[in-house]
């Protein structure tokens, strides 16, 4: 007899690791669009930097996954101790080229616990800031976090590209011609 909940445990870290790895491209998309000044530019008193998300989005990265980084540990707090998420806010005028590193440990840390997390994993918990979650309400509490990080550097890129912005998904009277290519793909 088939494990219904099992199976949605598999079918739900299957999507959720496949969708973490196209927003990270979608953040790398926004990424290569900037020049080295604009990773530094705010578009307002109190804004973030694409420099700044990159720094909290890493920060928080390491310091919710890392525990979790090669499988799950019971009393693992997904806040650690050497966290200064403080000081993520604070442009640290670092290159871009550290910037793209600082980038891509965050998003490694994150992707290989998904890819680590088991479906039995879902339902064990974890402490954020003292509140028990279980290790699914964590995914997508981090889902939507990271999601809302990456849409404001999106909107942060094409401001600042204007009219010189390379569309990351369909383009502007561009859906017609798109449904259709989907439609000849389809067997």
């Amino acid at each position: 007899m088939p494990d219904t909940q099992s199976d949605v445990a598999h079918l739900y870290l299957t999507d959720v690791r496949t969708r973490m790895r196209n927003l990270k491209a979608l953040g790398e998309g926004a990424l290569v669009q900037l020049t080295e000044a604009d990773w530094h530019t705010v578009l307002s008193d109190g804004g973030n930097s694409a420099a700044v998300l990159v720094q909290h989005l890493s920060g928080n990265m390491h310091s919710r996954w890392n525990g979790l980084r090669h499988g799950y540990q019971a009393g693992l707090d997904g806040e650690t101790a050497g966290r200064n998420r403080d000081a993520e806010f604070e442009d640290g005028k670092l290159s871009a080229d550290k910037l793209r590193g600082v980038w891509d440990g965050g998003w490694a840390v994150f992707l290989e616990t998904l890819d680590h997390l088991s479906p039995a994993d879902l339902t064990r918990t974890l402490s954020i800031r003292g509140e028990t979650h279980t290790i699914l309400e964590a995914v997508q509490r981090q889902v939507m976090h990271y999601s809302g990080h990456i849409y404001q550097l999106v909107l942060l890129v094409k401001t600042l590209r204007g009219d010189g912005w390379q569309t990351l998904s369909i383009g502007r009277g561009g859906s017609a011609a798109f449904n259709a290519s989907m439609r000849e793909k389809r067997p």
